[in-house]
């Protein structure tokens, strides 16, 4: 083989076969021409050529996440884009996702950026009240998508003004294209399992054997003895993992049906998906019917009409979380080994007493018997109206309404648990949201020689009506019936309601002198509803210049240097906040049975708008044709008026107020790059790789009234948010089995004694570096793509529940189980042991706050990899396919924590503490592609 050799200026060396990047003959000009068409959606649904940005954007094609069986979009970001972390609390299907761009941008604000499709703002987030979990944008069919668009630093979201601090994620669903209809089956099977094994509880050995000792080290031995022989007999064994969690595996599937196509003026896309997964943990799961479509129409040859519709209707059962008794994750860990799931007589063990031996309940009967089940249904619509007014002046009408209804119905049942000394109980709640969005657009785009205008003035209305019921009733008619009309017993109702608006004017403009020299500048002001008169306006702008060196006739006459590009933008963004500045009466308790007025919030005139001042620069580089990019950019993003609870006496009716007091900063590095190594076709080698890689320093910069501690956390100036303010563990000492900490918090000589320890600063949640690579090898028909993400410097906290699952006999006389972690104790023979000797009703507090619970997040996962096979077009043509491609797919597969002792996701980093939530799961599907 004819191997070339050849050095890039980045420092990356190829080895290019013979039909290498360089063997391609194609002009530089040509491919400048080409590029015109590599598109970005920047906002109010408007395209850039990617060689006209002089902002911070990243793209995600539809490639990535087809194929994938997650029930929301958002959850596929990790890792395939710079400058975006993204984490899961929970395993529960369809349940909400961490997603943070740049860092944090507040502490009472806006943290989450706003999510855009097709132009529109749409809503995002958990909108239940009922519900441990939940997620809107699980309403949106991932395979309807075109592609992700993440706008990063001022010049790309200052367009949005009031709410873009904390970044703007733009997202374009699939459309028609000219030509005959074309037909797109898609359909997967798969089952899901634990990403990560977790801890494990005590096995009825272990929990006899760790019973005894801690007996016997706080007693004698023939009390420890005559205890467990009197107790416990060896009958039971019982998982009760393996009794909540489906541990054969849980399964998904999911079937997308898609028809598109059209003729020189109407063009359409039409799509149907169902999608249903079950959770790990049993009666969790979530399903989803959606229908997208998108129609195209130019009318005349001045006007285009366009519409696209989203419908979708979701159901999900959930489960109890954190420290609720119901919580079938704590009860793996609380209930007894030694406890039976069911008598003799085959009922379930506990129900005569509502209680297990420890006063507990027992999850298998909860899980029978009670249910948290919501609905949710969504309609979003966009139409728009686009007039040529002149051959470069255009006007494009867009309203855009959205309909949320959710239906939440909690049951527990009178046989077991929380329902039993109610003879019953269940809370409903409904909550409805109308949203609408109107858009004026005028833009006029002009050219004189290499000269290159483009103008856009933007008007935005939105409002967003808010509409909340619920009631709470006790003592059921009779077994099976589940709605409050057969509850006799009224306990609460609650009912509220909002509206809110904004209103916001923008003007943006763009100027480039043969894409050689570039100049981007925008201005909007926002009118907010939530302040009083005179705070109610903000003012919002933003400027970016680029340089692209590549258009010089020096480098035109390099074909290997495609691109090489220099960019800054700065500006000033606000950050949404849901605080309100005035005092508030309500009439939410009563006194002798009459209304009580009680009050909230204190009137502060001054409260105004959180704001955000971004800066960016940036390099991006093109080799050969732009077969190998790399851009490398530092932000440095201050977020002033950070909004902060100031402390008041509590003989002043409240304890605190909101104030604009402080400021944070956010910067760091990203860089990315993609490679097309080989390019040879379908019956060819091919292989492409990509990746990037951020890092991350957030600070708090300045905070009123001194440093905010909590029980093991701070905030406090020159230190993150987010960070640990803990006693530090120095293990056991090996002489006797005693606890040790560190006196002053981080080193030197120890102690025994928890209250001679000093808390001190011991890292923060979030990651300082993270990020992703993927790769795409494939040959005559076979491909394998894969993408891994990883994460370091970030910090894990499992205080609030270790202290329960190891706390060296603390807690055994509640009783409670644990961890089989804690096996691990101090013995004569064991001295270097990892836990403290046991000691029942242990009053050393070895248990309490401390790093000893405190986890290092680095780590490195698979997060997905395909291996698929698309068949020849000449095998299928007489069929009547036009496409067929079956596959093998995984996500989650693998996951590799560099601290041997962290057993939980890493992927919960960005939460900083574990709340006992469903297990993250790791699924593997077998699907087809059809087309037709």
């Amino acid at each position: 083989m004819n191997v070339k050799l050849r050095v890039l200026a980045v420092g990356t060396v190829f080895f290019l076969g013979a039909q290498s990047v360089l063997a391609q003959k194609t002009k530089k000009d040509s491919v400048k021409t080409k590029d015109l068409d590599e598109v970005v959606m920047v906002g109010f649904g408007r395209k850039k050529a990617v060689q006209e940005i002089t902002g911070a954007t990243s793209v995600m094609k539809a490639k990535s996440i087809q194929d994938v069986p997650v029930t929301s979009v958002d959850k596929m970001l990790q890792g395939r884009v710079s400058g975006v972390q993204v984490g899961s609390a929970s395993g529960q299907p369809g349940s909400s996702t961490i997603v943070r761009v740049r860092g944090l941008s507040s502490i009472n604000g806006r943290v989450s950026p706003v999510y855009v499709v097709d132009g529109v703002r749409v809503s995002s987030g958990d909108l239940t009240s009922n519900t441990a979990t939940a997620n809107i944008l699980s309403s949106l069919d991932p395979d309807s998508i075109e592609s992700i668009t993440i706008l990063k630093d001022a010049v790309s979201t200052a367009v949005y003004g009031a709410d873009a601090g904390a970044g703007v994620i733009v997202i374009t669903t699939k459309q028609g294209k000219k030509g005959k209809a074309k037909f797109n089956l898609g359909m997967s099977r798969g089952v899901s399992f634990r990403a990560v094994d977790g801890y494990r509880a005590l096995t009825t050995p272990q929990y006899k054997q760790y019973l005894f000792d801690a007996i016997k080290n706080g007693y004698n031995e023939a009390t420890a003895t005559n205890y467990i022989n009197n107790r416990f007999d060896d009958t039971y064994n019982t998982d009760w993992r393996a009794v909540t969690e489906r541990t054969s595996g849980a399964s998904v599937s999911n079937i997308n049906l898609s028809a598109s196509g059209g003729t020189d003026r109407l063009q359409y896309y039409v799509s149907g998906n169902y999608f249903d997964q079950d959770g790990v943990v049993k009666n969790s799961s979530f399903s989803r019917f959606s229908f997208n479509s998108k129609v195209d129409y130019q009318a005349t040859d001045k006007l285009k009409l366009s519409s696209s519709t989203q419908m979708a209707y979701s159901k999900q059962s959930s489960l109890a979380g954190g420290a609720a008794f119901s919580n079938p994750i704590l009860q793996q860990y609380f209930l007894l080994p030694t406890d039976p799931v069911r008598n003799p007589d085959g009922t379930y063990f506990g129900l005569e007493d509502n209680q297990v031996s420890n006063g507990l309940y027992n999850p298998a009967a909860l899980l029978e018997y009670n249910s948290i089940k919501t609905g949710t249904a969504k309609v979003f619509a966009n139409f728009s109206a686009e007039y040529s007014i002149l051959k470069n002046l255009r006007y494009k009408l867009v309203f855009a309404p959205e309909y949320i209804n959710i239906e939440e119905n909690n049951y527990a049942s009178p046989l077991h648990g929380d329902g039993f000394a109610n003879r019953g109980q269940a809370r409903a709640a409904y909550t409805r949201y109308f949203n609408y969005n109107v858009q004026n657009i005028l833009s006029y785009s002009a050219n004189a020689g290499l000269n290159n205008f483009d103008i856009t003035a933007i008007q935005e209305a939105y409002q967003s009506q808010y509409y909340y019921l619920s009631g709470f009733a006790q003592n059921v008619g009779a077994l099976g019936l589940e709605t409050l009309s057969n509850f006799v017993k009224p306990v609460s109702i609650d009912n509220t309601k909002s509206t809110s608006s904004r209103n916001g004017y923008a003007l943006t403009g763009h100027y480039d002198y043969d894409r050689l020299v570039l100049l981007d500048l925008s201005y909007r002001r926002d009118i907010l509803s939530n302040f009083v008169p005179g705070k109610k306006g903000g003012n919002f702008w933003s400027a970016g210049l680029g340089i692209d060196l590549a258009r010089l006739p020096y480098f035109k006459n390099i074909r290997s240097v495609s691109m090489l590009k220099f960019r800054s933008s700065y500006g000033r963004v606000g950050n949404e906040v849901s605080t309100l500045p005035y005092a508030l009466y309500g009439f939410t308790n009563s006194y002798n049975s009459k209304p009580a007025i009680t009050y909230s919030g204190v009137y502060n005139p001054n409260l105004t708008w959180e704001t955000v001042s971004p800066f960016n620069i940036g390099l991006d580089f093109g080799f050969f044709d732009n077969r190998f990019t790399l851009s490398a950019e530092y932000y440095h993003k201050k977020t002033d008026n950070l909004i902060y609870n100031i402390p008041l006496s509590p003989s002043q009716g409240l304890t605190s107020y909101f104030n604009n007091i402080g400021s944070l900063v956010n910067k760091g590095f990203e860089i990315s790059f993609n490679a097309d190594i080989f390019k040879n076709g379908r019956d060819g080698f091919n292989w492409s790789i990509g990746g990037n890689f951020n890092t991350l320093d957030n600070k708090v910069t300045q905070l009123y009234g001194g440093a905010v501690r909590g029980s093991s956390t701070i905030l406090k100036e020159g230190e993150s948010v987010g960070t640990y303010y803990l006693r530090k563990w120095a293990g056991v000492d090996p002489d006797n089995g005693n606890p040790l900490w560190y006196k002053n918090g981080v080193d030197g000589e120890t102690t025994s004694n928890y209250g001679e320890a000093q808390q001190a600063v011991q890292g923060a949640r979030f990651n300082k570096y993270f990020g992703g690579v993927n790769t795409t090898l494939s040959y005559k028909g076979f491909s394998i793509d894969a993408q891994a993400t990883y994460g370091f410097g970030g910090k894990i906290y499992n205080g609030a529940w270790g202290r329960y699952f190891l706390s060296d006999g603390a807690f055994l006389h509640a009783p409670y189980s644990g961890y089989s972690d804690a096996m691990d104790y101090w013995t004569p023979e064991n001295r270097n042991a990892q836990n403290p000797k046991p000691v029942y009703r242990n009053e050393s507090l070895s248990n309490e706050h401390s790093t000893r619970y405190l986890f290092k997040s680095d780590y490195i996962r698979l997060s997905t990899a395909k291996l698929a096979y698309t068949f020849d077009r000449s095998l299928i043509e007489k069929s009547g396919l036009s496409s067929l491609q079956i596959y093998l797919s995984g996500t989650n597969i693998l996951t590799y924590r560099f601290d041997k002792k962290l057993k939980l996701d890493p992927e919960i980093g960005l939460a900083g503490t574990a709340d006992l939530d469903l297990p993250i799961m790791k699924t593997y599907s077998l699907g087809v592609n059809i087309g037709f």
